[in-house]
């Protein structure tokens, strides 16, 4: 018996959202091994933690999330900032951000039956460029998360 196909089971069960389900689903069978905690379908692409989280009121919403992969201090927040701002010009549908010191990036997405494939890969893709053009941004190459 696979333990993690039986938790992982129990845990879509707990799943109000259709698309979450979907996702969930789309994410195992590419080999990401997607976990539900605290209502977030969280899973990890090149050693990186992303998160999607759901809106049980809309059923095609859903926004993921790259969270605190740079942290800025005091002499960078400025320079983080305008780095963030020029970023949010540049990409399509995300929104870089800063929460205390910890900069994060997200996407919002709506999802179709026939788009939901292509869109989960496409905005894992999107939010990696950004998260990375910010880290290049800032003087700290391609390693920040």
């Amino acid at each position: 018996m696979d333990i993690q196909k039986t938790i992982t089971g129990i845990l879509r069960k707990g799943m109000k959202s259709k698309l979450g389900n979907t996702i969930m689903d789309l994410l195992s069978k590419e080999g990401f091994r997607p976990e539900l905690e605290n209502g977030y379908i969280v899973f990890k692409v090149e050693g990186t933690v992303f998160y999607f989280s759901l809106d049980n009121e809309d059923e095609h919403y859903a926004r993921l999330v790259l969270p605190n992969f740079y942290k800025a201090i005091s002499e960078n927040k400025v320079l983080a900032l305008y780095n963030m701002n020029y970023l949010n010009i540049r990409y399509k549908f995300t929104t870089l951000y800063m929460d205390s010191d910890n900069v994060s990036v997200s996407i919002d997405m709506l999802f179709y039956p026939e788009n939901i494939e292509t869109i989960v890969f496409r905005m894992v893709s999107i939010v990696m460029d950004a998260a990375r053009d910010f880290c290049k941004e800032m003087n700290k190459g391609y390693s920040c998360y």
